[in-house]
């Protein structure tokens, strides 16, 4: 049995993808953040953690909906989004270990609270990461698709 090759159109259909997965994925982690904090009270000051997590939640969405296929199973589209998502999530801890290397006094504090400011520079770390990972593990996924049941 030979193995399926990737053609020219596979590759556009990838990259035209990717790309769309990148703009969309700052756009909405920007905007998850800005939405949670008009949501949350403001002299609540959310944990590290749950800013992650609404950075995760918006670029993964973001993620997903770049290689979203209506015409793909439902088994298909959960494994995608959960792949998606757990990208997500890595690439906002790798975005987190990325500000506090290049910006060490204004990611957290003592207690593990990142401060209310989201307009700081390491924020913009954690959403620059989340949505790498979320593209690219969504990219890959797609991938695999693409190249063993010449998915498009």
């Amino acid at each position: 049995m030979r193995m399926p090759e990737f053609s020219a159109e596979y590759m556009i259909a990838i990259g035209v993808r990717a790309g769309i997965g990148l703009l969309f994925g700052f756009f909405m982690g920007i905007t998850a953040l800005i939405v949670s904090f008009w949501v949350l009270p403001g002299l609540y000051t959310p944990p590290l953690w749950m800013i992650l997590v609404i950075v995760t939640i918006g670029c993964s969405a973001a993620g997903f909906l770049a290689y979203f296929k209506p015409e793909t199973g439902r088994r298909t589209m959960l494994i995608a989004l959960l792949v998606a998502a757990v990208g997500a999530y890595v690439g906002s801890w790798l975005g987190y270990g990325w500000g506090e290397i290049f910006y060490p006094e204004g990611v957290r504090n003592v207690r593990l609270i990142a401060y209310g400011d989201v307009r700081s520079p390491p924020v913009m770390s954690f959403i620059t990461w989340s949505t790498i990972g979320s593209t690219l593990s969504g990219g890959i996924y797609y991938v695999f698709r693409a190249w063993r049941y010449h998915e498009v």
